[in-house]
């Protein structure tokens, strides 16, 4: 989980007579994201591929290839659906 700084509040006070519109306009400011550290590894997935083997980039290709774009996950378990279709 990534940390950041804690948010800094306005200066500026604003006289009003209701304390609760004066406790909603003193408002706060945003966390500022922290970059992803994942984004500086490049991809990864869950799966484990045997080592030598170029079964990940055939995957990657087959599913780049489709007409619909699908997350990796989905179009793994579209594969498995239709394997055990034929299968049965």
């Amino acid at each position: 989980m990534a940390l950041s700084a804690k948010p800094t509040r306005p200066t500026q006070k604003v006289a009003s007579p209701d304390p609760i519109e004066a406790f909603i306009s003193k408002g706060g400011s945003v966390p500022t994201p922290v970059p992803e550290e994942r984004e500086a590894k490049g991809a990864q997935h869950p799966l484990k591929f045997p080592a030598g083997s170029d079964l990940f980039e055939r995957l990657e290709q087959a599913r780049s290839a489709s007409v619909v774009k699908l997350p990796r996950n989905t179009w793994i378990l579209q594969a498995i659906a239709e394997k055990l279709a034929r299968d049965t």
